[in-house]
């Protein structure tokens, strides 16, 4: 008989797998957070977040 796997080891399966799907869906980002009681935390999309660091050119005067 096999005994029951821990919550961690079934969460970092279940993440694998989610990891393939991910990819084969064609999502453009997925980050997984495992914690040590097994539980996870998803972040994913199908587009890229906005970044910010966009800046005004008046922004990069130097001195005066």
């Amino acid at each position: 008989m096999m005994a029951n796997p821990r919550a961690q080891t079934v969460a970092k399966q279940t993440v694998a797998a989610l990891m393939r799907e991910a990819r084969a869906a064609g999502w453009a980002r997925a980050k997984f957070e495992i914690r040590p009681d097994g539980s996870v935390t998803i972040d994913a999309g199908m587009t890229l977040p906005e970044s910010n660091d966009d800046f005004l050119a008046a922004d990069l005067r130097m001195g005066k």
